[in-house]
């Protein structure tokens, strides 16, 4: 049965998100491209240096984030954390539903950051309800950028199947279809193994889908000196990233690895920092592989060949900027 009062909480959503639309569509000429950003932010660091990065761009609008995977709650309070860090209260945040953790006694210790925030909450309709609103408000213009595991955008496509048609693009850290910097051959990638079912409705849906995969992402690291640079740079938001970073960190040698900044940078400047971006059938398999499958695949666009050097440049100076 339905939620008698979802119809209340998905107007909710969209009174929510009138004045980060109008911020997004007014703020600069031209006008910047609506997104929303679904994240698992909290485990893996990269999550809420992606968040960092959109809030800095000049051409990406964000109208919102959502959060899916393990402990939702927890993840929601650390981006509204960030968010109100910046002064950026006017994104709503859309929590997605509580899954189980992997590993079962994983320990994500960002999460001790904002542990006890209660100045900035969430929006009460659910993530998928909320991305439904966004996208109908905004027919044939909203991307959605996942950087996490699927839940969300796959309930999206089974709890409203009409809006569809309606999103402008979907772009993804996600999938692996060859080598990458930890070894010869595909794997089952993190992004889709822990929401399968969901992943192969995502990447059989019928809208324009681009995935940046671990065959791009883990050859881009933040090194000493990069890291250094924006440590330097002061800002409310580089303080911030960095007290998560210091949270993550778990040994000397940890380094980030900057998965979900790239599709963010996809999203931003579509090509620019690939060699290439190529069409590609692809299906998630029940191992959670991404296949190259001519006779079931749909045609997906992978960005490969990551320009390492001219990314850092242009992240560093985005995420460092006043």
């Amino acid at each position: 049965m339905r939620n008698p009062f979802a119809s209340l909480a998905v107007f909710a959503a969209a009174v929510a998100i009138a004045w980060p639309i109008a911020r997004a569509t007014n703020a600069a000429q031209p006008p910047r491209t609506p997104i929303v950003l679904d994240t698992d932010i909290g485990t893996d660091i990269d999550d809420a240096w992606a968040l960092g990065y959109v809030l800095k761009s000049p051409t990406l609008g964000l109208l919102g984030v959502t959060i899916g995977d393990g402990d939702t709650a927890q993840r929601a309070r650390l981006a509204c954390k960030l968010l109100a860090r910046l002064g950026r209260t006017d994104v709503p945040v859309a929590v997605g539903r509580r899954t189980p953790a992997v590993p079962a006694d994983r320990v994500d210790y960002q999460f001790a950051w904002a542990e006890d925030f209660r100045d900035f909450a969430p929006v009460a309709a659910p993530a998928a309800d909320f991305l439904a609103g966004v996208i109908r408000t905004h027919p044939h213009e909203v991307t959605l950028v996942a950087v996490g595991p699927l839940h969300n955008i796959g309930d999206l496509i089974r709890l409203h199947p009409d809006v569809v048609p309606l999103v402008k693009r979907v772009v993804l850290m996600s999938g692996s279809v060859g080598a990458n910097a930890y070894g010869p051959a595909p794997v089952a990638e993190w992004n889709v193994r822990l929401a399968i079912p969901e992943a192969q409705a995502v990447y059989a849906a019928p809208w324009p889908l681009t995935i940046v995969p671990l065959d791009s992402t883990s050859y881009v690291r933040l090194e000493d000196q990069e890291r250094e640079t924006l440590r330097k740079a002061g800002t409310p938001l580089t303080i911030a990233l960095e007290a998560l970073l210091r949270l993550w960190t778990d040994r000397p040698t940890s380094r980030m690895t900057l998965h979900d900044q790239l599709a963010l940078a996809e999203a931003q400047e579509p090509s620019r920092f690939f060699g290439r971006c190529d069409p590609m059938p692809l299906v998630v398999d029940p191992a959670g592989f991404t296949r190259v499958d001519p006779s079931r695949g749909r045609p997906v666009r992978v960005c490969l060949e990551p320009k390492r050097n001219e990314f850092m440049t242009h992240f560093l100076a985005q995420l460092s900027g006043r």
